[in-house]
């Protein structure tokens, strides 16, 4: 990497420039007190070198247009882009020596600057350096910070120059196994209260009777053993859809940086959304109460707003209430949360009631600040088994486990028990 011109204090001189004019100093002391002539013709050139240098920055193009290009302007977790400056020297004169150095997030580059020969009048060149995203987050990149100096390193001066470009790294995404069955949405399009179809050749699940469902479609088998009526829930093919619950809530998560349970929702939660639209589903990812039905978007935009997603005060309760009310639409209903409490079980339990299928991945939050106490994995384990007697797929997701090992557990088909 070039080295970084030092500048004084003053901002015009390098320190190698403050050192000449000390020496200078102290030459011509030097030279009035002992009377030694050739010392002071040292001081003398010394500072005829400064001024020099001076004068030649003062009299070269300080006249420069940059263009920033960032390719891809997106960038999966861990994927390396390019940030290309093209420099134009659009004054008269041609320039000094530069140094060009972009603001960039350490994070992201550590090899942003370079030493440009001079440029001619009209003429440009192009920097490149390299980007990594290493960390999630939309990352600001510039402005540039053009210094430029006499052939001395000397004397410099400096300019901040172009706009300021944007980079978004998405969270980390897990390539998860095929094999979990999605259901698709009802005839209702995703609109209102969820109604299964009476018919189907893909029947993913089954579920409690609603009043108007078709008695045909009554599971028997279930229906004896849990003492309720009990139905074939058939997936539709049209407009499969998914619907995603992120739990963002900051009291319930624990750690800190790229270790703390939070990110580890956040990257379950990239992961799902990209493994499902891979496979053809319409995804709606909820984080919040809604005001008004939700609306499906592509992987990309979810994938961008989850890598600015940051903890916050939600409640969870409600956003269940209302995707149990058909709110978000119906076919999968998939729950990425730290581990819920008895009330907030039971209303997930009963959110997820329209949907053909239902999987949870728990984050065990008490495992990534390293305080899980038995009583704490008891309890999750509780929740877990609490779920699965409800129909659901369920998995737990601990610090520092894999999340794709973890997906392949929900490939088993979940009990149906009285819970």
């Amino acid at each position: 990497m070039p080295r970084r011109p030092t500048r004084g204090p003053f901002g015009l001189f390098t320190q190698r420039g403050l050192g000449l004019l000390g020496g200078a100093v102290a030459l011509w002391v030097a030279a009035r007190g002992f009377g030694v002539r050739e010392l002071q013709m040292a001081a003398v050139a010394l500072l005829a070198l400064l001024l020099l240098s001076l004068l030649f920055l003062l009299f070269t193009s300080t006249r420069l247009h940059v263009d920033r290009l960032v390719r891809p302007g997106r960038l999966f977790h861990d994927g390396v882009g390019e940030v290309e400056l093209t420099i134009t020297n659009t004054g008269r004169l041609p320039t000094a020596t530069m140094e060009v150095r972009d603001t960039v997030p350490a994070m992201l580059s550590s090899r942003s600057a370079a030493v440009v020969p001079p440029l001619r009048a009209g003429t440009r060149t192009t920097v490149r350096y390299p980007v990594r995203g290493l960390q999630r987050g939309r990352f600001t990149v510039g402005p540039v910070v053009v210094a430029m100096r006499d052939p001395f390193g000397v004397v410099t001066r400096q300019r901040v120059l172009g706009n300021a470009g944007e980079l978004v790294v998405y969270p980390p995404i897990w390539r998860l196994p095929d094999g979990v069955p999605l259901g698709g949405t009802t005839n209702m399009g995703g609109e209102g209260r969820p109604r299964p179809l009476p018919s189907g050749e893909d029947l993913a699940n089954v579920r409690e009777y609603v009043r108007g469902d078709d008695l045909r479609t009554v599971h028997w088998p279930t229906t004896a053993h849990r003492g309720k009526l009990m139905v074939r829930q058939a997936e539709s093919p049209q407009d499969p859809r998914v619907v995603l619950v992120l739990d963002v809530r900051g009291d319930r998560h624990t750690g800190r940086g790229p270790s703390a349970s939070f990110e580890t929702a956040v990257s379950a939660a990239a992961s799902i959304t990209y493994h499902v639209s891979a496979r053809g589903r319409q995804v709606v990812l909820l984080d919040r109460p809604l005001p008004a039905p939700p609306r499906s978007l592509p992987w990309q935009e979810w994938l961008e707003r989850l890598a600015d997603a940051t903890p916050a005060e939600v409640d969870l309760p409600a956003l269940l209430q209302q995707v149990g009310q058909g709110t978000a639409g119906d076919g999968t209903f998939i729950g990425v949360l730290t581990i819920p409490d008895p009330l907030e079980l039971r209303t997930l339990v009963r959110a997820g009631r329209g949907f053909s299928t239902r999987i949870a991945v728990l984050v065990d939050a008490d495992s990534h600040q390293g305080r899980a106490s038995a009583a704490s994995r008891e309890h999750t384990q509780a929740t877990a088994a609490a779920l699965q007697a409800a129909g659901w797929r369920v998995t737990v997701v601990a610090a520092g486990e894999r999340l794709d090992e973890r997906w392949q557990q929900l490939l088993r088909r979940p009990r149906l028990a009285v819970t």
